[in-house]
């Protein structure tokens, strides 16, 4: 029977160490939300790098496999590491990609030149037009140019995945750079607000039936609650200093009214109505669009002298 380890840690997220091919472990462990990371050699649960650990998932694989006759230990680390931390991480992790992309797209090309160079020595012995004879010599003749048209297939779809290696590359930069814009951020604390409300919604609910409440399920909220607040307050740290800096939040249903013009994702707008959260403009056509007020980068109005701008 085999042994089990498993762990989690806010770097490493939730791993299961032990086990050989076949021997059952393994089913058992990908029915709990586990799985094969051919990377680690082992089994783990996906994005589970710096959240909450699953507790109910780690706690009932564990239990399965002891029922199953194996030997399963658990060490969950509850520690919750800062936002800078986070992201310090995170871009390392993705600075690794990239550069395997880079290695990957230099080595494709080169797969590609030398498959297009034994393409070109399979014919290089025929004369150029040379039509394929009769008989045996004729379907050698054949069979030749069938193997080089082949090659020369292979040796640009070689080319084309090693060139789209840059575009991948210089995507997941925009993606990276995107995820730090300031309008995207007040967006996520938005969303992680929402998340922490209705996480308090299920913990309340627990304490209202403590009876059939289960103690590892709460545990676990708790450890997500203690995510949540960590990562809007990290988040929110960085908006007040933007705000503080002029860089953020300056438009707001304060000083924005109906018909100035607003300049959102790089077009001039009309301003329709100014709510609370959002700003509806104009279109061109018979509806609105509404965009939060962190995407109103300039304000040209006509209460004021001077435009404002961001």
């Amino acid at each position: 029977m085999a042994h089990i380890d498993i762990t989690h840690t806010a770097a490493e997220g939730t791993l299961a160490d032990g086990g050989e091919k076949g021997d059952g472990t393994g089913d058992i462990l990908y029915a709990n939300g586990f799985r094969w990371f051919r990377s680690l050699r082992q089994y783990g649960i996906r994005s589970s790098r710096d959240r909450a650990p699953r507790l109910v998932a780690i706690e009932r694989a564990a239990e399965q496999l002891r029922e199953a006759g194996h030997t399963a230990t658990v060490e969950v680390e509850g520690t919750v590491r800062d936002n800078a931390t986070v992201r310090a991480d995170q871009h390392e992790r993705l600075e690794d990609r990239r550069a395997a992309l880079e290695a990957k797209g230099q080595k494709l090309t080169q797969e590609a030149a030398a498959l297009r160079r034994r393409s070109d020595e399979m014919v290089e012995h025929f004369p150029l037009g040379q039509p394929v004879g009769p008989g045996a010599r004729g379907r050698a003749h054949r069979k030749l140019l069938n193997r080089s048209i082949d090659t020369a297939i292979k040796s640009a779809h070689t080319a084309e995945e090693a060139a789209r290696m840059p575009d991948r590359i210089a995507g997941s930069r925009r993606q990276e750079a995107h995820r730090e814009r300031l309008d995207v951020t007040a967006r996520r604390v938005d969303r992680l607000n929402a998340e922490l409300r209705s996480l308090d919604r299920r913990m309340d609910r627990l304490s209202m039936y403590p009876e059939t409440s289960s103690d590892t399920l709460r545990r676990q909220y708790e450890g997500e609650r203690a995510v949540l607040v960590e990562r809007i307050a990290g988040d929110q740290a960085v908006l007040d200093k933007a705000k503080e800096e002029g860089r953020f939040g300056r438009y707001s249903k304060a000083n924005v009214h109906a018909g100035d013009l607003v300049k959102v994702r790089g077009q001039w707008r009309t301003v329709t109505r100014a709510n609370p959260k959002t700003v509806s403009v104009t279109t061109g056509y018979s509806w609105t669009d509404k965009y939060g007020w962190e995407e109103v980068r300039e304000l040209r109005c006509s209460h004021v002298q001077d435009d404002v701008q961001s």
